[in-house]
């Protein structure tokens, strides 16, 4: 009887062993820009895997997540943008999953819902000081404005040519990541910033997102072109070195299951692979 009861005891340990040791975390490090969207994913996606975990870091930046995976330190990555050509060196595959809008958003108070080109030229140069000349209320104009290589900054320079060498005025003030323009678009009452549609999609109404040149940034206008500001939300991993629970997650990306995150966040879903 004890010799049973010895080998039920190390045959429960070598299988609580085995299962535990099957157990995974995946953490996709990378972008600030879908962080929110990525925690909502695979919020969703662990409802389903309990025995395994994806998890969603911190922003490093599209360039770290690139780095991080083509050194071999992560199996995905999450970006916001292309690969650059010396980014290629790593061999990544990179795999769109989904379309985001970058606009321009204000403090409610600000009290305007449209901006055109050259009306946002002259405010990022300092030339309109206060909302009442673009159509707002009396308050003087706080900008908020990104690092240079910000992926949704990369999309405005992209589209908007006069801020490929704009100098932004000594006041404007740099931020680092999408969640700090949500804290200080909603927390300051006369500022402008831009930022992601999924992000903006977190904010109360004390943020409203703007038109540009009187076209709004929906999802049709968007897949029409008639909306220039968007920008590609994409996995980059090395084929070779995918892991199961990561194929189970890019799939899941793919699913109806995320499909109905992606509309309830305001993103366009891929829905090809």
């Amino acid at each position: 009887m004890k010799k049973f009861s010895f080998l039920t005891a190390a045959v429960l340990f070598l299988f609580f062993c085995t299962a535990s040791a099957k157990a995974e975390t995946l953490e996709i490090p990378g972008t600030g820009a879908a962080e929110i969207l990525l925690n909502k994913l695979a919020l969703e996606f662990n409802k389903s895997n309990q025995d395994n975990k994806v998890v969603i870091p911190p922003s490093v930046g599209s360039s770290g997540g690139i780095r991080l995976v083509g050194e071999g330190k992560n199996i995905l990555g999450r970006v916001a943008r292309p690969l650059k050509d010396e980014e290629k060196k790593y061999g990544l595959t990179y795999l769109i999953f989904a379309k985001d809008p970058v606009l321009f958003a204000v403090n409610s108070k600000v009290g305007i819902h449209n901006l055109s080109r050259i009306q946002l030229i002259n405010i990022y140069k300092g030339r309109v000081r206060n909302w009442q000349e673009v159509g707002g209320n009396d308050y003087p104009i706080r900008l908020l404005v990104r690092e240079p290589d910000d992926s949704s900054f990369l999309i405005i320079k992209k589209h908007i040519s006069a801020f490929r060498d704009i100098e932004f005025p000594q006041q404007a003030k740099y931020l680092y990541h999408d969640s700090e323009m949500v804290e200080m678009l909603q927390k300051y009452s006369t500022v402008i910033g831009w930022l992601t549609g999924s992000s903006l999609n977190t904010i109360s109404s004390k943020v409203t997102g703007l038109a540009l040149d009187g076209i709004e940034p929906t999802a049709e206008n968007i897949l029409s072109g008639r909306y220039p500001l968007s920008g590609d939300y994409a996995m980059v991993f090395k084929e070779e070195q995918l892991s199961s629970l990561a194929r189970k997650f890019i799939d899941f990306l793919f699913s109806e299951e995320a499909v109905r995150v992606f509309n309830a966040e305001g993103v366009i879903p891929v829905s090809n692979r």
